[in-house]
């Protein structure tokens, strides 16, 4: 297992020139390569130190999903300080009281958000991010950021109660990551033949699901990242063709829009799809070129999270020919309990149980889950609470096979 998260930093500057991250903004497209997003990662790590702002204190983020947000996030895991993201969509009033709650010493914020800020606390831009930091990066890593220290303080409540912060540890992510991280191994001489693989990131990154396919995946493989902020099936198709993207990173509805958008475009397709049961990938890629067509030939799996998936849209999908990748997890596992193989994928299932977890389901059938996932604190009323039990009990119901495969 790696040291801690910020370990990803060298990952970042090992990738060079390659592009990290692209964003549009309306019809400019901004590319990010990850020497440059590990330079202002390093850049910001020298602001803070240069504030004060240390291991243990607390850093808002609250922004859409920019190359400057990742460095930001990245400088704080460099220096130990705990990252506060708060969902770009959240109220202002939501936002208050979080940052009333956490205290931050420095709030970084973009124009749209700045004006709705009424905390009297220090602010930098992310939209003028790379003019306001020093020349100089520092990449060396504090001494206190260790497996075992927080490094975010995710929020999940709503406005109608008092926010409830939940506590993630640098072992929390790489619990996760690690087992992910080692399977790779395994096939990074066939990536180089697609390389670069590139992500339809459509996602919050204040959100885990959105956090590990946005933050933690993307350097391992030098993978480009491509925020979406608008989710218009019409332009998403177009993106995914015009970009050669090879793989969606969405929520249940967006998929749902996509499926619709694909059906009205081909509207005997449904009777195409029930007839092609039992069908060999292969066949489905020549017999539905049409469909793939519209997507490029690069484009091959759709991973789904945040929600349930319905049966009968994942089965669309598949019927394509298309990879269905799904995972189970939540806030207070720091995303995955299980995941499905991405080329062994089981229809129906949420996939195994990672190592280094146990899962069982109660006599009610609730799921409930015990091991380095789970977050061991959380964060209330101006400081860190450690959780009661070491069994987290999810609230979600389903049934586990034989196999471990969980439903």
């Amino acid at each position: 297992m790696r040291p801690h998260l910020a370990s990803l930093v060298e990952d970042l500057r090992r990738n060079g020139r390659q592009t990290a991250i692209v964003r549009y903004r309306g019809v400019r497209r901004h590319a990010t390569t990850y020497a440059d997003l590990a330079t202002l990662a390093g850049r910001f790590s020298a602001e803070l130190n240069r504030r004060g702002i240390a291991h243990g204190d607390r850093v808002v983020l609250w922004g859409e999903n920019t190359a400057e947000w990742v460095a930001g996030f990245f400088g704080c895991l460099l220096r130990g300080v705990l990252a506060v993201p708060l969902d770009a969509a959240g109220s202002p009033d939501f936002a208050a009281c979080v940052i009333a709650d956490v205290a931050p010493k420095l709030i970084l914020i973009d124009a749209s958000r700045a004006a709705a800020l009424q905390a009297d606390i220090p602010h930098l831009s992310l939209d003028d991010l790379g003019s306001l930091l020093p020349a100089e990066p520092l990449f060396t890593v504090d001494p206190g950021v260790t497996l075992d220290a927080p490094f975010q303080i995710i929020f999940t409540s709503g406005t109608t109660a008092a926010p409830k912060g939940i506590v993630h540890t640098n072992r929390n992510v790489l619990a996760s990551l690690d087992p992910i991280e080692r399977e790779m191994q395994k096939y990074l001489r066939y990536e180089r033949l697609f390389h670069p693989l590139r992500f339809l990131h459509s996602l919050p990154l204040s959100h885990v699901f959105g956090q590990f396919m946005g933050l933690w995946t993307p350097a391992l493989l030098a993978a480009e990242v491509h925020f979406e902020p608008q989710l218009e099936p019409a332009r998403m198709i177009d993106r995914i063709r015009l970009e050669r993207i090879s793989v969606l990173i969405a929520v249940p509805r967006s998929l749902e829009l996509l499926r619709s958008h694909v059906q009205l475009l081909f509207p005997d397709l449904s009777a195409q799809l029930a007839a092609s049961e039992g069908w060999p990938v292969y066949k489905r890629f020549v017999r539905f070129r049409r469909v793939h067509r519209l997507t490029g030939w690069k484009f091959w799996a759709l991973i789904s999270g945040g929600a349930t998936l319905p049966p009968e849209l994942e089965l669309f999908w598949g019927r394509l020919g298309y990879a269905v990748i799904q995972g189970y997890g939540m806030t207070e596992t720091a995303a995955l309990v299980t995941l499905n193989h991405p080329f062994h994928v089981g229809r129906g299932t949420l996939g195994k149980p990672l190592p280094g977890r146990e899962v069982r389901i109660s006599a009610e059938g609730e799921i409930m889950v015990r091991g380095e996932v789970v977050s061991g604190a959380t964060w209330a009323n101006g400081s860190i609470q450690p959780r009661a039990s070491e069994w987290l009990a999810t609230g979600d119901l389903a049934t586990q096979d034989d196999s471990g495969e969980l439903r």
